[in-house]
Parts: C-alpha cells; structure tokens; sequence
C-alpha cells in the first residue's frame, strides 16, 4: 500500500460502514472533547438501526450514533504501536470534524478483511499536536465523585455524551490510575481518561430517582461526561 493510500475518504456512506463493524474484529470506540477520553473495547456483535440513529450493541459496547451528524469515514492506516498497525475510522460531520473513532485492535487482519474493498480518495495527513503534560493535584475535581463511588463500592454509569455519539458503561468504577498529567481507568472492556485540571467542578441533578453529575469544563460548558447512580455512590444523601 502506497503512502497516499493511508489515509482516505471512503465513498461509502457511514451507515455502509457502521454495518461492517461487527465482522472487524476487537474494536475501540473513542469519544473525546477537550481532555476526556472515553473509550469502549471489544467486539460489536450487532449493529441496529433505528429510525435516525444507529446502536453498537455487545458486551463490551453500548453506543448510541445520529446519523444526521455524519458526513463522510475517514480511514487511517497511519498509527502504528511498535509493530502493531492501529487502522482506524473516523467518522465526521460535514465540515469534516471528527466526532468519534472507531480503532482496530486486532492488527488490521479482520478490519482489512471488513474495509478493504471499500474504494475512497487519499486526504491529507494531520499533523500531530505536541501538548506537554499537565500537573495533576491530588485534589483535582474529577477524583472526588470516582473515589466515592470506589468507597462505597456501588455500581455506577459513566457516559460521554457528543454530538452524534452517546457512549456508555455501567460497573464498579476500576482503580485510579493517575499517569502522565491524567486521572486513569482501566477496565477490560472500558478505559476513561480525564487530564489534569480539564473537570473544575461538577453539576448535579436528579433523574427516575439517580443523581446525575455531569462535569463542567474550565469554560463553564459541559464536557459529555456524566455519572449516574445512587446518591449514596457518590456520598451524597
């Protein structure tokens, strides 16, 4: 494969593409905005589409897509961890921002074997951002509703809501792993990180009787992120 090969604009429309998932193998879905990452992993048994909007079903994924939000799958067959080729997807809107990734984990043998005869057109390779690592405080707003749930030792849902994506996963929040300027979970089949300083407080509301906090940027504005449980999970009475 030539270098203007990889990476393209596929022909197809993305809801040809969304079909294709669930023969591709272990798959990750990222969501991201402004310092949280929000990953599901693993593979998709069934892709289900209702009326606008389509679901990545398995036991490892549980995504909800808008389809009026895609324009046009970007292939990237750039990424490379040591001698693994990480291909990937992304999916974008139509001023070709991208909302989410979808990223092989499976060495691209099986996603090779569910994109490869799809045609497209070379588009240019971004180029990479080099941002340094923020310093993480001890008392950083994000701990403070994850420590609690992992105390009282009561499942919670962590969602990343974005503009055509609403990504989800309900369990016992994992250990915290901070690294590298970031607060860390690490879970089979989910991973979330959260840089440093990136949540300054969170907004609290009720819902069918759960709290809801939902983390709020340095800007004021919602992050996607979002906590769902009993009050008792986070602390609160």
């Amino acid at each position: 494969m030539s270098g203007d090969d990889l990476r393209q604009r596929l022909s197809d429309p993305p809801l040809r593409i969304l079909n294709r998932l669930p023969f591709a193998g272990k798959l990750m879905i990222v969501a991201q905005n402004d310092g949280v990452t929000h990953e599901r992993i693993g593979n998709i048994e069934r892709v289900e589409k209702q009326a606008d909007r389509v679901f990545c079903i398995g036991q490892a994924h549980n995504c909800s897509i808008d389809l009026a939000s895609l324009s046009s799958v970007v292939i990237d067959r750039t990424a490379r961890m040591k001698d693994r080729v990480l291909p990937k997807l992304q999916f974008q809107n139509a001023t070709e921002e991208t909302l989410f990734t979808v990223v092989s984990l499976d060495n691209g043998d099986k996603f090779d074997t569910g994109f490869a005869s799809f045609a497209g057109v070379p588009v240019v390779v971004p180029e990479k951002r080099s941002t340094e690592a923020s310093s993480l405080s001890s008392d950083d707003p994000a701990f403070q509703p994850l420590r609690a749930a992992i105390e009282a030792g009561i499942e919670i849902e962590i969602q990343m809501q974005r503009p055509g994506l609403d990504q989800r996963w309900r369990g016992m929040v994992p250990a915290i792993n901070p690294a590298m300027g970031f607060i860390n979970l690490i879970a089979a089949d989910f991973h979330l990180h959260l840089r440093a300083g990136a949540v300054a407080n969170w907004r609290r509301a009720e819902m069918d009787g759960e709290v809801e906090l939902a983390a709020i940027g340095q800007d004021g504005d919602p992050l996607g992120l979002v906590l769902v449980g009993p009050a008792q999970a986070f602390g609160m009475s």
